[in-house]
Parts: structure tokens; C-alpha cells; sequence
């Protein structure tokens, strides 16, 4: 008898083993952001929003979470790569980040093979809208969203109404598309654009001179930019080189970042934009998750890393809703999700899979005293709520 217990108790122990190994097993999620290239500071502040917010949640289901973080090097073709390993070689569940759009609709144009979810927390291409049941965005505005915030904010600001704008875009999908939806909802509301076909720019572009010599023989006294937000530093040094930013407001289809910002100095002030938050949002949630960044990274607070900590959020909220790491039980748990954080709730619409929240208008100013050691800040003018920056749901 005892022998037949204990043999008992040996099968039990062997088979419980495993499945305590099994429970404890992280689940593993793929980061891909651009850490070498164009876009690697906005890359590094993105990665750097994810980590916290999985140093802070801590496990999913029970189990640690473990981020595999990959560097797409703004480059498609790159990014599909390493979302192959990250799925296939790494056992990743879901992705997220991405600064680019086109790296964003390279991922999604191959998501059915790579069958897990993708959110992006930076893309703002409107193609994203109901895009694919596994692609999800809950990050930076929209393009549609943002030329919303902007015209709005034109029209009610009396400095801005009443010029002409000239309209530089990075030529690639995401500054074709925010050129398009600034130009339509310009006209639509009677704000003037000098060159409604617009200036596309090469991405590869270091020297803006031949651009700005052209705004400046336009004589327009409003520029409209939607350029990836670390060559702002050095097209508005440029653009005040040419005295430029004497006569025309510079409004921008993408925030600069805090260490743009930095980097362009006093050249820097003076730039509007719609955009999710700026550590000048001021709640107690927001002025929390300030200082908890901070004592983490003793950097300026970034929005860039405010939009992925919160995007991460949500898509932790939908594998803990889906009880289960399945790509479809994800994927559908992920309609409606919501996440209440630094710009307030951030629910994402089951009707195309894309996040609405609540958003400022701000102009870039001197920083005044504050305890990040900042110079130059984003000043909150206006909070739109998410009704006015739409889509309708």
C-alpha cells in the first residue's frame, strides 16, 4: 500500500512540475522601433514608454512579461524581417511600436502569415483605419485627427487665421497623407494654402535651403510641415538663418519631441500643434507618470514615450481580457479596451480597431523654471475632447 502511494505521489510531483514550469514561462512580446537611422531618438523614447510600462505592470496572466525589443532602422523590408523572428524564432505573442508608416503597413500587409497582433503606438497614416482585425493603433494621432486639431486651432487663434501657408511634407506615405488632409480641410474651411499639390522632401534630406529659399520667394507668411520631427531642429535653424520665422508661424502635422525641442533652442519656439499630451498637461495622473519617468529615465518627459507607455497598456488590458494569449482572443479583446492614463481615457474603437482620446493644441515656448532642466516646452493653449478630433463612432 505504501509503495502504491508513493508511486502515486512521483506520477503527481512529475506532472505538476511541468505545468508550474509552463505557468511561469513569460509571455513575450516583440518592440520594433528604429534605434540606428533617421528616426532613432523618436525609436529610443518609444521603447523607452514600453519598458515602463512592463516594469510597472510586471506579469500577464500570471506570468513575467518579456519584451524582445528589435531594430526596425526605419526600413520595411528590416521591419517584416525582424517581426519574423521576433513571432517565429523568439515565440512573441504580440507586437507593438513602430515610428513609421510605412514600416507600419509593411507589418500589416503581412500579418495574416505572422498571425499575432500588431499595435502600432506612433503610426498616424489614415490607412490604418480598419485595416486588418489583427492591426491596432493607440499612439500619436491620426493624420486625420491631427489636421482636425490644427485647422481648429488656426481658426482660433486670431495670429494664425488669416495667413497663407506654404506645404513642406517628407515624401513617403505619412507626409503625403497628412499633406492631403491639412490641404482638404483647409479649403473645406477657408484657411489659404499657397501650393495646395505641396513640396515633398526626401527623406534623406540634410539641407533645407533650396526649400526655404522657395517659401520665402513665395511670400507667404504661414508654413504648414508635416516632416519626421528630428529634422524640425534643423529646418528651423535654417529657417532663421533665412529670417524667415520673422514673417511666417510654422504649424506642424507632427509634435517635435522633447530632445528636438532641446536641440533646436530658441530657433524652436514659435511652433504650433495638435498632438495626445506634453508634460505640460497638468492632472494628477499625468503629473504622476511624469515623475515616475523621471526617477526612471532622468530625462525630459517625453510624449513620444507617453503615447507607447499608454499603448502598451492597452494592449496588456486585452491579453489580460482575452484570459489567454491566442492571437484571435487577443485580437477581438482588444475591441473596446480602454485605458485611463497622463490624457485621459484612451478607448480603442471596435468599429476600426484605432484609439480616440482627448488631445491639446499647444505653441513651442521658452520653458519657464521646472525640474526637468527642459529650455524649451510645448505650452498647452487649448484641450480638444475626443468628439471633436473624431472619427465618429
Amino acid at each position: 500500500m505504501k509503495k502504491e502511494l508513493l508511486t502515486v505521489f512521483i506520477i503527481a510531483i512529475a506532472f505538476l512540475i511541468p505545468q508550474q514550469a509552463i505557468a511561469k514561462k513569460p509571455v513575450k512580446i516583440g518592440v520594433l522601433v528604429p534605434l540606428s537611422g533617421i528616426a532613432a531618438q523618436g525609436g529610443m523614447e518609444l521603447r523607452d514608454g514600453i519598458i515602463m510600462a512592463a516594469k510597472e505592470k510586471k506579469t500577464l496572466l500570471g506570468r513575467p512579461i518579456k519584451l524582445v525589443v528589435e531594430d526596425t532602422r526605419v526600413k520595411p523590408d528590416i521591419a517584416v524581417s525582424k517581426a519574423e523572428k521576433l513571432v517565429f524564432k523568439d515565440g512573441c505573442k504580440a507586437l507593438i511600436g513602430v515610428f513609421s508608416s510605412g514600416v507600419g503597413l509593411a507589418l500589416a500587409k503581412n500579418i495574416d502569415r505572422l498571425h499575432v497582433p500588431f499595435l502600432s503606438t506612433h503610426v498616424m497614416t489614415t490607412k490604418f483605419y480598419g485595416l486588418h482585425k489583427y492591426v491596432f493603433r493607440s499612439g500619436q494621432l491620426a493624420n486625420d485627427q491631427t489636421a482636425i486639431g490644427n485647422v481648429k486651432g488656426i481658426l482660433a487663434t486670431p495670429e494664425l487665421r488669416n495667413r497663407t501657408y506654404y506645404v513642406l511634407v517628407h515624401d513617403y506615405a505619412w507626409g503625403h497623407d497628412g499633406g492631403n488632409r491639412f490641404v482638404s480641410l483647409a479649403k473645406k474651411y477657408g484657411i489659404k494654402v499657397y501650393n495646395p499639390n505641396y513640396d515633398k522632401a526626401p527623406l534623406k534630406t540634410t539641407d533645407w535651403s533650396t526649400y526655404i529659399s522657395k517659401i520665402k520667394a513665395s511670400g507667404v507668411d504661414g508654413i504648414y510641415i508635416v516632416l519626421i520631427t528630428t529634422v524640425i531642429p534643423v529646418f528651423v535653424k535654417q529657417a532663421s538663418e533665412f529670417g524667415l520665422q520673422k514673417t511666417c508661424k510654422i504649424v506642424s502635422g507632427a509634435a517635435p519631441g522633447v530632445t528636438e525641442l532641446e536641440a533646436a533652442g530658441k530657433n524652436g519656439v514659435g511652433i504650433y500643434g495638435a498632438s495626445d499630451w506634453c508634460w505640460d498637461v497638468d492632472n494628477p495622473i499625468s503629473n504622476a507618470w511624469e515623475q515616475r519617468y523621471w526617477n526612471m529615465y532622468h530625462a525630459i518627459p517625453s510624449d513620444a514615450a507617453c503615447h507607447a507607455y499608454v499603448g502598451a497598456m492597452n494592449l496588456f488590458r486585452g491579453i489580460e481580457r482575452a484570459g489567454s494569449t491566442d492571437a484571435d482572443k487577443i485580437a477581438q479583446a482588444l475591441k473596446g479596451v480602454a485605458y485611463l492614463g497622463p490624457y485621459g481615457i484612451v478607448y480603442i474603437s471596435p468599429k476600426d480597431n484605432c484609439m480616440r482620446n482627448d488631445a491639446v493644441w499647444t505653441e513651442t515656448r521658452m520653458a519657464p523654471s521646472n525640474p526637468y532642466g527642459a529650455k524649451v516646452y510645448m505650452k498647452v493653449i487649448h484641450t480638444f475632447n475626443a468628439a471633436e478630433l473624431g472619427p465618429p463612432e
